[in-house]
């Protein structure tokens, strides 16, 4: 049986997709280190260097639910060719931008086809592939998922020190143009439908309620939840979304299918991802930061420690996916969600002390139980999905995915930076006030601690933030791992694992589905 015969497609359409989506999931994490050289380059502050990030996210969370609707309408291969045109290009201009406010618009335009790469290319694959290969399809579709965060800092942080951040960006520009060379040669047409409409009072609301919800969280960390602006940010995108949800639910063409919600296989596959996306973001976040504001790891090194872990998960995606059409999900998620619980766990004490090596296996192990569990569980809500919903399924999907890692990283931020605060807090107030006095006349403190004089009390004070920071990452880590276990209970709901069968007709021959 030929490549094409078993899965639906040649290997150089396979090639194409991966590719694309590859290249832009990569621009959501290779950006961050270089941040720090574009501020110097381009004269510019923390904040106005920030929507440098802002921006791409806001337009990736903002179009990927119009994406379904513009598969249907256009075709799926039509807009991927287009997102990966937008991508590219953008690209491109980003690594020429001149200034601050240059490289932020270019950004925008990287984002508006980034937001439609990953999950129209989950649509064709789905289209493409038969439904009793959907795992192994989806496992090595999910490659790109698991694996382009993880290598982000590693390759931008080599990137950087030893030659040009601006080629971060140009290396997107030969990959764009073989993918959709590729896309061209390879991937059949997808017609669209004419007579498909824009449900217009649906896309506007979403535009701006998670823009407006977005854009709160993103900002939250740095602004402060108390932030008159935050809240404002808050309030609208609640209020939008709120809206939303009830136009979607009346109209007879929506724009997101909520009604996908009452699938119980599909919901449970959402509900387990989406808490997988916010523990998974979220470490991606924290870890780096821990690792070099605690430990003073360089990015280079922080990069090169996580990337073993991304290996594990790139090589055990495509094995999930294989066994996924095997055994189901429910056997790989619990596998996949109980390692991921258990090295949650183990980090709740990470501290200054752990060696690299240690640090770097229990991370190893925690992506591997990521590896083993995303893609089936992803997968298995995919599949209880009727043939003509499974674009504004992957749509919604991917919506609900966004949203859950932008939560996810602004929640466990906020968490690590509150206890931190909370715990240098308890510390100060464990010492005597009395004893924390100059001497009058002198440059010498009481014994604190058996700390006499000022230098080493400011040492100690500084011993204390040290130890207030390392807290409040552990902190952050409980609240992944309870979100972790949340996940882990959701997932023995997904059912059990559907059986493909080969069933004759009048019309001739197919699949059939056996439970």
């Amino acid at each position: 049986m030929s490549f094409r015969d078993r899965f639906g497609m040649s290997p150089a359409a396979m090639m194409a997709i991966v590719l694309g989506v590859f290249m832009g999931i990569l621009d959501n994490t290779i950006v961050n280190v270089a941040i720090p050289k574009m501020m110097a380059v381009f004269n510019s502050t923390q904040d106005q260097i920030q929507w440098v990030i802002t921006a791409y996210m806001l337009v990736m969370g903002m179009l990927t639910p119009v994406s379904g609707y513009l598969g249907d309408r256009f075709g799926q291969r039509r807009v991927y060719m287009f997102a990966l045109a937008m991508f590219t290009i953008g690209s491109a201009l980003c690594g020429l931008s001149w200034s601050t406010e240059a490289i932020i618009t270019f950004r925008i335009i990287q984002g508006i086809g980034g937001a439609m790469l990953m999950p129209v290319s989950m649509t064709m694959m789905f289209s493409m592939a038969p439904i009793e290969r959907r795992g192994a399809i989806m496992g090595i579709w999910g490659i790109a998922l698991m694996f382009a965060p993880a290598l982000g800092p590693t390759l931008s942080g080599s990137l950087v020190e030893y030659f040009d951040w601006r080629i971060i960006f140009y290396l997107n520009v030969p990959i764009g143009i073989i993918s959709f060379l590729l896309v061209i040669l390879s991937v059949p047409k997808f017609e669209g439908k004419a007579k498909e409409k824009l449900d217009l009072p649906g896309f506007i609301t979403s535009l701006i309620g998670f823009f407006s919800l977005l854009y709160a969280l993103s900002e939250a960390p740095a602004k402060g939840w108390q932030s008159l602006t935050i809240i404002s940010f808050l309030i609208a995108g609640i209020a939008f979304l709120a809206m939303f949800v009830v136009i979607e639910l009346t109209s007879k063409n929506p724009m997101l299918d909520l009604k996908l919600f009452r699938r119980p296989v599909y919901l449970v596959s959402i509900l387990t991802t989406s808490l997988l996306s916010i523990a998974m973001l979220g470490v991606f976040f924290i870890l780096p930061v821990f690792l070099q504001d605690a430990v003073g790891l360089s990015p280079l090194q922080t990069g090169l420690l996580t990337l073993p872990g991304a290996i594990v998960t790139a090589i055990l995606m495509p094995i999930s996916g294989f066994l996924f059409d095997r055994i189901g999900a429910r056997p790989l998620g619990v596998i996949g969600l109980g390692l991921m619980l258990i090295t949650s766990f183990i980090l709740t004490n990470l501290n200054i002390y752990w060696a690299f090596t240690s640090i770097m296996m229990v991370y190893m192990m925690r992506q591997a139980g990521m590896g083993l569990a995303m893609m089936p569980l992803s997968t298995a809500g995919m599949n209880d999905v009727p043939p003509n919903l499974i674009s504004r399924a992957t749509a919604l999907q991917n919506t609900m995915r966004n949203v859950a890692g932008s939560i996810g990283t602004a929640f466990l931020s906020t968490m690590m930076q509150s206890g931190e605060n909370q715990h240098f807090i308890t510390y100060t107030n464990q010492l005597s006030a009395t004893n924390l006095q100059l001497v009058h006349g002198t440059n010498q403190l009481p014994s604190v601690f058996g700390i006499t004089n000022t230098r080493a009390f400011t040492q100690f004070i500084s011993l204390l933030h040290e130890w207030a920071f390392q807290r409040g990452s552990q902190d952050a880590f409980q609240a992944s791992m309870i979100i972790g276990f949340l996940a882990f209970i959701a997932v023995f709901f997904i059912g059990k694992k559907k059986v493909y069968v080969k069933k004759k007709s009048p019309m001739g021959g197919g699949m059939a589905v056996v439970e």
